[in-house]
């Protein structure tokens, strides 16, 4: 039962993964292609909004990486697979949402300001989001104990003969 909980919680994880993946790519288009009008004149996006979101983007895909493995790291070995599923989730959940959130900026000043620095930034954002897919073995891992007998990859199974 154990490793169906687990496969229900990464079936779960990955479609939030890929339902706001699509969403996103389908506003993307929407603004890209003129299919939701945005009035140009109700914000004007200059060079200081242009830098100022490309340093949040800069600080927070970072961020949000390195803050879900850190936290996945701390996270105490063995623990019950409850627990590790609700951990796990809480994780990923604050690094997909984090980077949504750039993301979505990102294509709302591509629409007010139809510059290609956030079109780009946005497609780059894209393909970020396919290395973030949950992982079954991560998830695994947090609930079993560590295995600390593992043989060393250099270290040979008998001592070699001298030549």
């Amino acid at each position: 039962m154990k490793g169906s909980a687990n496969e229900y919680i990464i079936l779960h994880l990955n479609r939030h993964l890929y339902g706001n993946m699509i969403s996103l790519a389908l506003l993307f288009l929407l603004v890209l292609f003129g299919g939701i009008p945005f009035p140009e004149n109700l914000l004007s996006v200059g060079v200081t909004m242009e830098r100022y979101a490309i340093m949040i983007t800069i600080i927070a895909i970072p961020a949000a990486l390195k803050l879900f493995a850190d936290r996945l790291k701390k996270i105490p070995r063995p623990m019950k697979a409850v627990e590790a599923g609700i951990k796990y989730k809480k994780l990923s959940y604050l690094r997909l949402y984090t980077l949504s959130a750039v993301t979505l900026m990102h294509i709302v000043l591509l629409a007010f300001s139809h510059n290609s620095n956030f079109m780009w930034f946005t497609i780059v954002l894209f393909i970020l989001f396919l290395f973030c897919r949950p992982s079954l073995d991560e998830l695994t891992n947090l609930s079993e104990v560590p295995d600390s007998g593992q043989q060393i990859m250099n270290e040979p199974l008998e001592p070699m003969e001298d030549e």
